[in-house]
This record gives C-alpha cells, structure tokens and sequence, in this order.
C-alpha cells in the first residue's frame, strides 16, 4: 500500500509530482488556485481540486490523514505556507526557493513532531545531495556546483526556456552570490561576474557565474575551504542580461505605462513567460569536489520528452523521491536538507536507486 499526498502548486513542476506519485501506487490529490491547471490534470486521469494551501485542512480529513504535504510554489509565498502547514502538524516536502532562512523551521516541526524537508528540487535540492554524498566519500573540502535550466539548442539572446517561475529566474540576477571561501561566507554581484567557460560533456560549451543556490550547504559545510554555485547559460547569455538592466529591465521601482503602474522586472518575466513558453528546454547539473586524491564529478543531464519539461523531470522527481523516503519513515523529525541524506550512504543509495528508476541518472568522473 503505498502513500497519502497531497501537492500544493501543480504548475509545471508540480504536476509531475502529482503524476510521478500516482504513477508509484500512491493516494495523491493535486490542489491549485487556477481552474485551468485543475483541468489539465484532470484530464490526465489525475485527482485535483480547486483551492489554495488553506483547503489543505479539508482535503486532508477527506483522504483520512495524509503522510505529507509537497508545496511546490513561487518562492514569495513559499515559507509562509511551509511554515503553516508545520505549525498544523503536517510533514511538508517544499521545493520552493523562497528567501527566508529556514532554520527557524526545525523548532516547529521538532514540537509538533513532524519532518520538514526544504529545497527538495534540482538546485537546491539534487546538487546538495551530490555534495553531502561526495563529502562522505572522499572528505572533499573545495566544492563547485555547474546548473542551469536553458533552451535545448542556443535560442535568441538568452537561450532560455520558461519551464519554471521566470519571476523567480529574474531574482538570481539580483541576489548577492554568497560562497564560501576559506571558511567564511563572501559574495559577489552575479552581474558583476566575468563569466567563465566550461565544456559539458554531450551538451558543449557554456557560460557559467555565480548565484546565490548554496542555500543550506552555507550553514551545514561551513567549514570548507571553498564552495560556490554557478548558474550555466548558453554563450553570451550574461552580456545580455547586463543590457537588459542598464536599461532597467530588473528595476523594482514601479512606473507608469499608459496609466498603468507596472515594475519593469514583473513586465520583463510576463515577456519572458510569454516568449520562451513551450520552448524545449535542457537540465545540466555537474558537481565537482576536490580531495586528496583527485578529482570526483557528479553529472546528470535532463532532456524534455513528449510530455514533460526537463526541468518538470529533474526536480519533480527529486522531490517525489524525497517524499517516498519520508512516507517509509526513513527521515527524521525536524527541519532535513537534502545534503544530510547524501550524508548518510543508505539513504544516499536509496534515493539514486529511485531516481535511476525514474531515468535520472547521476554519472561519476
């Protein structure tokens, strides 16, 4: 017999959670706020109801208890909702990127004895796992992360495929980058980066800078000597996007467009949404950690297929999988990371088994 789940959010991403655990034998319900992402799941054979995260009380009681909740949100919502879903007692699996620190979270769940999972996507998420399987390994202490969602082939200027919140694309321009190095915590403007090159294999050459997706792994491996997280983009991608913010594309500060208050970034995402929607994108993720003895690569590319984007696949996979573990009991009760099951090799196993099974496979250099 297999799980009770309830997905919050089924856009793009999570609509394949709702799919990847029904298909896995398990009670699962999709709720959304928008009629028209009901309906298109619906019409996959897949339960979902209208309604945001404040239904999740009823639709729980009507299913007889859940296992978890997976929040898959825009991350300015996302910690709120996180956050309420554990004072109420349920297990949550959340893959938003949302801003907030979420180390206030484990007191809550602790007291109201469930397990909260955050980050549970590509990146964050699958890139943590990479780095606390590779730590365990080898005692690695420099660490570099290579990810990036983009277009298929080298698209236009920007080479971008709108298969997740471009609202939430546009913030990675905009937040320091914070790395470690030498033990402490730095950062760097992604703007101001010259950015580097980097051959993928079986993808080609692209552009890489840093972005602020280190997230836990700042407070968890401290101590390294050096770690970041760069983003990959399609040659000539960063150039571009320092254009658009001269002109001010990323401003924040409303204007008035025909009557009409608008900020620019918010009418850049809705152009980007609108230009690159059902473009077919490309997941590349390559972790690197330098030991003793060398050099250990971690690498998995996700191709789109028929039915499903490639960034749908990569991080709605991560985070089923994470659900199936809490489900089986096997996470402990608290705030978890996804670097602390790769910390521990039978979990670790365990999760690259599942993901492989789903054809997510993670190779080694």
């Amino acid at each position: 017999m297999g799980g009770r789940f309830i997905v919050v959010g089924i856009g793009n991403v999570g609509l394949r959670v709702l799919w990847d655990l029904s298909s896995h034998g398990h009670e699962v319900v999709g709720l959304d706020s928008s009629y028209d992402s009901v309906e298109k799941a619906r019409s996959m054979g897949l339960e979902a109801e209208v309604g945001d995260a404040s239904a999740v009380q009823k639709l729980a009681k009507k299913l007889g208890g859940v296992d978890a909740i997976l929040t898959a949100l825009p991350g300015a919502i996302g910690y709120k909702i996180v956050e309420n879903l554990v004072s109420q007692g349920y297990n949550v699996v959340d893959v938003s990127f949302f801003p907030e620190d979420p180390w206030p979270l484990m007191q809550s769940a602790r007291r109201n004895k469930v397990t909260v999972v955050v980050d549970a996507g590509i990146a964050p998420g699958l890139s943590n796992f990479l780095i606390g399987a590779g730590v365990r390994r080898t005692g690695a202490r420099r660490a570099k992360i290579f990810v990036g969602g983009v277009s298929s082939e080298p698209v236009g200027p920007l080479g971008l495929s709108a298969t997740w919140s471009t609202e939430d694309l546009l913030d990675e321009y905009l937040r320091p980058a914070r790395y470690i190095d030498g033990g402490s915590v730095k950062s760097v403007l992604p703007l101001d980066y010259t950015p580097g090159q980097i051959e993928i294999p079986g993808v080609g050459v692209m552009e890489y800078f840093p972005t602020d997706g280190l997230r836990t792994l700042l407070k968890t491996y401290s101590s390294m000597e050096f770690m970041a997280e760069y983003t990959l983009r399609w040659p000539g991608h960063l150039q571009t996007m320092r254009a658009l913010a001269d002109i001010g594309f990323l401003d924040t500060r409303r204007v008035s467009v025909e009557g009409c208050p608008i900020t620019p970034k918010s009418c850049l995402a809705s152009l980007l949404r609108y230009r690159f929607r059902g473009v077919k994108d490309l997941v590349v993720l390559m972790v690197e950690l330098e030991h003793g003895d060398g050099l250990l690569r971690y690498r998995t590319v996700v191709e789109a297929d028929e039915n499903w984007s490639a960034m749908a696949k990569a991080t709605g996979s991560f985070q089923a999988v994470v659900a199936e573990l809490l489900y089986r009991g096997l996470l402990d009760t608290g705030l978890v990371v996804p670097e602390e099951i790769g910390a521990d090799r039978k979990l670790a196993e365990i999760l690259g088994d599942r993901l492989a099974a789903r054809g997510i496979q993670i190779l080694e250099d």
